[in-house]
């Protein structure tokens, strides 16, 4: 037996005995999931559950939810759960009817002591909770008073949970300020189309189509969301008045289009500065 040999079979064995000391010796990572509260515009919320794989079945991860969605909201009247799949990768969701009450000066509070005991009982050690709430005037503040920046906190085992104080001032009157937009790009489009004279038509056709650029700089569709907070409209009427807002976007084509066909003919027409604009008959184009 070689020296070589010898010498290559104790560094083999050392290093397996290093391998395994690495292997061995170190703690397992924590366990961590993930939970999404969502409230939602019309006195609901959801519970988003992230924790696939971490738990014996899907029927348990939705279990968990359920629980986890009454310690955040004891007041709710009903609290469903399905399983969904974000990305791929399926999570629980609680549906809770009545989690709030809406009106003009909506509020609510969300301790999450209990569902910090409910995670740490299936193993959690460290937990993610990320909060959502409607795109109203609102304002979100912890249990010492001091605002909620970025609306994420940790659950850990051993540590406070934090108790959430949410207040929102709903203002249905900017769902009519946004409403304002479309009847703007439909004036502005009938104009560009029937008017005779394109120094109002074009001028028209310009508004339509700064009211389109308009409602999607403003986030007009969200505007919907202070007549649900305020409790004047739910369902899918409340699902209509926020589809509203955005039909100036639809209504800014054609008059672009009009305006991009009359700076080609503009460009590349014949000349046809101070003389009257007669309706062509024969070809359908209305000036």
């Amino acid at each position: 037996m070689s020296l070589r040999w010898l010498t290559a079979t104790a560094v083999a064995l050392l290093a397996l005995a290093v391998l395994a000391g690495c292997g061995g010796g170190g703690a397992p990572p924590p366990q961590r999931a993930r939970v999404d509260v969502t409230v939602l515009d019309d006195g609901g919320a959801e519970v988003d559950l992230h924790a696939a794989g971490r738990l014996a079945s899907d029927a348990e991860v939705r279990a968990l939810a359920g629980r986890i969605a009454r310690e955040l909201f004891p007041g709710a009247r009903t609290v469903r759960t399905r399983t969904r799949k974000g990305r791929g990768i399926p999570f629980a969701r609680a549906e809770v009817d009545r989690a709030y009450r809406t009106g003009r000066k909506a509020s609510l509070r969300i301790d999450t002591s209990g569902a910090l005991r409910r995670l740490t009982a299936k193993g959690f050690e460290d937990t993610a909770l990320r909060l959502r709430i409607p795109p109203v005037p609102a304002t979100v503040r912890t249990q010492a008073g001091a605002p909620a920046g970025k609306r994420v906190w940790r659950l850990r085992e051993g540590g406070p949970a934090p108790v959430v104080a949410v207040g929102m001032r709903p203002r249905p009157a900017r769902w009519c300020g946004a409403m304002a937009l479309p009847v703007l790009g439909a004036l502005g489009v009938a104009l560009g189309f029937f008017a005779r004279r394109r120094a109002l038509a074009l001028p028209a056709a310009g508004a339509a189509v700064a009211a389109a650029v308009l409602a999607v700089v403003l986030a007009a569709g969200r505007q919907g969301a202070n007549l649900g907070v305020a409790g004047l409209l739910d369902g899918t009427v409340l699902e209509v008045a926020s589809v509203l807002p955005l039909t100036a976007v639809p209504l800014g084509l054609p008059a672009a289009m009009l305006l991009g066909t009359a700076a080609v003919r503009r460009l590349t027409g014949p000349g046809t500065a101070g003389t009257y604009e007669a309706r062509p008959r024969d070809t359908g184009v209305f000036w």
